[in-house]
């Protein structure tokens, strides 16, 4: 090679613009911003799908209710939305009504008391009792 042949192609590859300078500025700034937000969005959505709600005294009184009730071949059961909760003698006291389907077909309304106790950080379940 000569000196002017790599005078030359240095002089050729410096007017040649690169690939990325072909690209906008807006579009060099803003697909980089996209896509980390949807990165973080995305790991975000995994990590608080991944973490349990804690238990509270309702949703364990309303799975146990639940449970009690379709172990005795009840159908159609429908807890109403909001319990009635108090305090006493170190456990919390959980009452709503529920409604359901017995085995004859009819349709039956029940009022439902739980007793949960804690014991440390864990909630149990005493007794579930339904009253007409």
């Amino acid at each position: 090679m000569t000196p002017e042949t790599d005078e030359s192609t240095v002089a050729a590859s410096a007017t040649r613009p690169a690939w990325f300078d072909r690209i906008p500025l807006w579009a060099r700034i803003v697909v980089p911003v996209v896509v980390l937000a949807g990165a973080a969005a995305a790991v975000g959505s995994v990590v608080a799908a991944g973490s349990p709600q804690p238990a509270t005294a309702e949703s364990l009184c309303r799975s146990a209710a639940e449970a009690r009730l379709e172990a005795r071949g009840r159908s159609d059961i429908d807890l109403s939305r909001s319990f009635e909760l108090t305090t006493a003698d170190d456990a919390q006291r959980v009452a709503g009504t529920v409604t359901f389907v017995d085995d004859s077909g009819t349709v039956r309304h029940a009022a439902v008391r739980c007793v949960i106790r804690a014991h440390g950080d864990t909630m149990q379940v005493r007794s579930v009792r339904f009253s007409q």
